[in-house]
């Protein structure tokens, strides 16, 4: 039976991401639980144990993070940025929130686990900047060489010093695949206020069947996470994760041949 309510979301999903009204491009966020507000990793849960200063838990781990791999490294960062890029890859805690270009890697974000939990897909319209190496990511505006250059005296963007938008030099095929952008605050314990923001909710019951369509248009795990760790993260899903929550039983039926 067709889910109403599921194809109401569909339509009007696709309705805003082909929504063209030109200025600032379109940005999405997919979270598979509604509930978790839009605060960065190093601010979850760490208020209290920073006094609500993060400086120097985030400076220690970045440090350690340089220590460790420069020595495994091809080519190392260039930039405090590109450094924050890298330890955010990686799983490392960070300030920066990931968010895409593409609302169906966020829809495939707000869909991908907990099946119990209703998920949301956020958008807005928001500058993007490429030009990383201007900004100080602990104040969320210019350094201060970038500032003392006549273009420094102009934010470039509504919330500067307060949050930015910046977007990484895609180098690697998961930044490609996932149409990266990210968001940096100065303070990560605390949700920014976006203006525009909005949000559009993904009930738990629909997820299951949102993931087989995304296959269909090409949005999967292997996709999503390319390499050994994708194809293994896909077939945990279509096959593993059906089963273990019960909303697929298979069986094996054995065969057992006499001969006289």
């Amino acid at each position: 039976m067709t889910d109403k309510g599921l194809e109401e979301f569909w339509a009007e999903f696709f309705a805003i991401a082909h929504t063209s009204q030109g200025g600032p491009e379109m940005l999405f966020r997919g979270v598979t639980d509604i509930a978790h507000e839009l605060i960065p990793s190093i601010g979850r849960g760490t208020r209290e144990g920073t006094c609500g200063d993060s400086t120097t838990l985030e400076s220690n781990m970045l440090s350690e993070f340089k220590r460790l791999t420069v020595p495994i490294l091809k080519q190392p960062p260039s930039s405090e940025f590109e450094w924050l890029f890298l330890a955010q890859h990686y799983g490392l805690p960070t300030r920066l929130l990931d968010w895409s270009s593409n609302p169906l890697v966020a829809l495939f974000f707000a869909t991908e686990r907990e099946d119990d939990r209703d998920g949301v897909v956020y958008y807005l319209r928001h500058p993007v900047s490429d030009q990383y190496h201007l900004f100080d990511y602990r104040v969320a505006c210019y350094t201060s060489e970038a500032a003392k250059a006549p273009s420094g005296r102009i934010a470039i963007q509504p919330e500067q010093g307060s949050v930015i938008f910046v977007r990484p030099r895609y180098t690697d095929e998961r930044y490609v695949n996932q149409r990266s952008v990210f968001s940096c605050p100065k303070d990560p314990f605390t949700p920014p206020a976006f203006k525009g923001l909005k949000r559009l909710s993904v009930k738990a019951v629909w997820k299951e069947e949102i993931r087989r369509r995304l296959r269909v248009l090409g949005i999967s795990n292997s996709y999503m996470y390319p390499g050994i760790a994708g194809v293994a993260s896909e077939l945990r899903s279509l096959m593993f994760n059906p089963v273990a929550s019960g909303r697929l039983q298979m069986l094996t039926l054995r065969a057992e041949i006499q001969l006289t």
